[in-house]
């Protein structure tokens, strides 16, 4: 197939409702589902206990039960509704979530090995998550494009999971006392275990919210085919689902870029509690002063490494 050929069906699928829906589904589904607590780890590290060793015996065990969960779908449940699959799974790994996270908060019992039980237990629901999502990519592609419904159905899938975390960051940001200090897990009040057991309850909300783009989704291969041959095509919905990605890349990587930096964490934009305390000591102010600083910071590092290397040079 010549580029030209392979450029109009691109196009052409862009322009489906179909596929418009899907994306749309792909998207919304990981960036509202994946908006959770930034206190995930500390209580896992601090309260659980949980140590290297032992979180790797059980992921291997979990990666273990995600085959039986792939299989038991394949041999049950491939006529299954889509829709009622994901339902019934996504509620089943909340619920089972639910007594691991909150008897851990409140000090119930604080056990590394009860802990990561968890991770073993969501696992088979996982695998039935992970079919339906590959299932539809196979029926959405048409003979010479399956490379580009699969990528970009699966970027739209990963691209909202930075989505959320930003999102998160900016959200659990605002929680006090903070989420992110280790201090307040080591002092273990019974007011910051209210504070953290919240942001756990914000966190499934999130995730049960996250089910109603499942309106979205086709139920099964015949309305995904059905969908495809008459449902209309429209421009603005290419130009739609490529200014989702563009948009979404380029914010999910200016807020995760800032986190990974000193000058510009504590930014409230990038998660961080605000830069109160530099900005009294007369460090630039705001969003567009921290990113001014960060940018000179960068520039006199790569003029500091070119003299150096000219030097050498020398």
């Amino acid at each position: 197939m010549s580029f030209s050929a392979y450029a109009k069906l691109s196009y052409q699928l862009l322009k489906s409702k179909a596929l418009f829906y899907v994306v749309l589904y792909q998207f919304l589904t990981s960036m509202i589902g994946q908006i959770s607590t930034t206190a995930g780890g500390m209580v896992k590290n601090y309260w659980a206990g949980v140590q290297n060793l032992q979180n790797q015996l059980f992921s291997l065990v979990g990666n273990l039960l995600f085959g039986i969960g792939l299989y038991l779908v394949r041999k049950h449940f491939l006529n299954f509704s889509w829709r009622k699959m994901l339902l019934i799974t996504s509620v089943g790994l909340n619920i089972v979530d639910m007594p691991f996270v909150f008897l851990t908060i409140y000090n119930v019992v604080r056990n590394q090995y009860f802990y990561l039980g968890e991770t073993v237990l969501v696992e088979i629901p996982a695998a039935a998550n992970f079919v339906v999502g590959t299932f539809v990519i196979v029926e959405m592609a048409e003979n010479g494009n399956e490379g580009l419904v699969y990528g970009l159905l699966t970027t739209m899938a990963n691209l909202g999971g930075p989505f959320a975390r930003a999102i998160g960051n900016q959200l659990y940001g605002l929680f006090r006392p903070s989420l992110s200090d280790s201090d307040n897990y080591i002092e273990d009040s019974g007011e910051f275990r209210n504070v953290v057991a919240f942001s756990f309850v914000l966190s499934y909300g999130f995730a049960f919210l996250s089910l109603f783009a499942l309106f979205l989704l086709p139920s099964q291969k015949e309305e995904t085919q059905r969908r495809k041959a008459t449902w209309p095509q429209k421009t603005w919905y290419a130009v739609f689902t490529l200014s989702l990605v563009a948009v979404a890349l380029t914010y999910s990587l200016i807020v995760n870029f800032l986190s990974m930096f000193e000058s510009t964490m504590c930014l409230r934009f990038a998660g961080g509690d605000g830069c109160e305390e530099e900005q009294a000591a007369g460090k630039p102010a705001g969003a567009a002063g921290q990113l001014l600083a960060s940018a000179m910071t960068a520039l006199r590092a790569l003029d500091n490494a070119t003299t150096h290397n000219a030097t050498f040079h020398r």
